[in-house]
């Protein structure tokens, strides 16, 4: 008997130790979650900067016109981006002047961390001396971005335009709110298309009012039937009681990310559990880039996207963008998503800057090496509009009768 109580004891004793080490690490890792973060406490001072800056009903957040906001890199350098009337990024030199390409995307379509005048959509513009318009909003998934287009384009229509989004862009149309796939990012809900019998059909952004954001708890339950990462991802990461069992469970997950959290702890910053983030993100991407259903879900709004498009008398173009994680899979001969370009590749022009990119190794000069993924340097920026300049020229000068396909382009 006694015997039986020191095991249970002693188990008692790591059990309490395992939570209270968790509990600890999660002040620096916010990937670290439990199952207080299904509802987490809303920072009101924080919500209120997001609603006055971001928040849109229908998108989930926007770009607001007539913001601007500076961004500090590790090293300490400032960039400064500008929002004007129309929602779109400043285009230096160029205000005022008609669209002739227009750019919807993500954060890659953007350019964060360089300046106005440093990014590719501006660099396209001096080397094609045309307006093209940067429409790109950080964390888009596909969906969003082809939204925003349908809602906008009767507004400043143009006779290009690319759609410029990541890899990752496959894990992004699966949610509705980005906490699931991204954890702390709580603020991020989103609508989403599903396919019902092969066509597409909306959710709606759910979280339509500001109010909203004070009753979560009270939608969970919808939040976690319709957006896919709850399943895949945030439940079998939680810790929680028994979190030995947990611990083991997960372990390639977790005691990894717990020993880099630690070890950031000890050196007094965030980037080994960071890094760690980050590649299993893309390797999850790659995992659902093989997946059947996935695929035809971004098929179908690639294919929305060109037949809406063209509807207007404009030509679509499909631009990938690489994250820095992402050269890795590429230079190991796992170009993951080239069956899906593949099969996007009848329907419309296909830039791929995968394999630009993953051929070049100075990564130092391409990338900046951030807390957002590895975004493109202003070098960077520079060679992606020099590869982008000669093919938008030759659409904008050999412009295609409507509904016919574009050849596709392979860097």
């Amino acid at each position: 008997m006694n015997r039986i109580l020191a095991a249970i004891a002693a188990v008692a004793f790591v059990e309490a130790g395992a939570a209270a080490l968790v509990h600890w690490l999660r002040g620096g890792c916010q990937w670290l979650i439990t199952p207080r973060d299904l509802a987490p406490k809303i920072d009101a001072d924080g919500l209120r900067r997001f609603l006055d800056h971001g928040w849109d009903a229908e998108l989930g957040w926007t770009r607001k016109p007539g913001t601007a906001h500076d961004e500090i890199d590790k090293k300490g350098k400032t960039c400064r981006y500008h929002i004007d009337a129309t929602g779109a990024r400043r285009n230096p030199g160029f205000e005022g002047h008609n669209p002739v390409v227009l750019i919807y995307g993500d954060s890659y379509a953007f350019a964060r961390q360089v300046n106005d005048h440093e990014t590719w959509v501006h660099r396209l513009s001096k080397l094609m001396d045309v307006n093209a318009v940067n429409k790109g909003v950080g964390n888009y998934g596909l969906d969003q971005a082809l939204l925003r287009l349908e809602m906008e384009f009767n507004d400043h229509p143009a006779p290009v335009v690319l759609m410029a989004v990541v890899p990752e862009t496959i894990c992004r149309i699966l949610g509705t709110w980005r906490h699931f796939s991204e954890y702390g990012n709580t603020f991020a809900f989103k609508p989403r298309f599903v396919l019902n019998g092969g066509k597409l059909s909306l959710v709606p952004n759910p979280m339509d009012a500001p109010e909203k954001f004070f009753r979560i708890p009270a939608i969970l339950p919808d939040l976690m039937a319709s957006d896919e990462f709850y399943r895949r991802k945030f439940a079998p990461d939680m810790l929680r009681f028994p979190y030995l069992w947990h611990l083991w469970r997960s372990r390639r997950r977790n005691l990894p990310l717990m020993a880099a959290a630690f070890a950031d702890r000890i050196c007094g910053d965030r980037k080994r559990a960071f890094c760690r983030v980050m590649e299993r993100n893309i390797d999850l991407t790659a995992a659902i880039y093989r997946e059947q259903a996935p695929v035809d879900l971004m098929v179908a709004i690639v294919e929305r996207f060109a037949a809406f498009v063209r509807s207007r008398g404009a030509q679509p173009v499909f631009v990938v963008l690489p994250q820095l994680f992402d050269l890795k899979h590429l230079r190991a001969g796992d170009h993951y998503y080239a069956p899906l370009l593949e099969r996007i590749a009848d329907t419309l022009t296909v830039i791929d800057l995968g394999p630009f990119f993953a051929d070049d190794d100075d990564d130092g000069v391409n990338y900046i090496d951030d807390r957002f993924g590895g975004h493109l340097s202003v070098e960077g920026n520079r060679r992606a509009a020099q590869r982008l300049a000669g093919t938008v020229a030759t659409l904008l000068k050999n412009s295609e009768p409507a509904g016919r396909p574009s050849r596709n382009i392979r860097s």
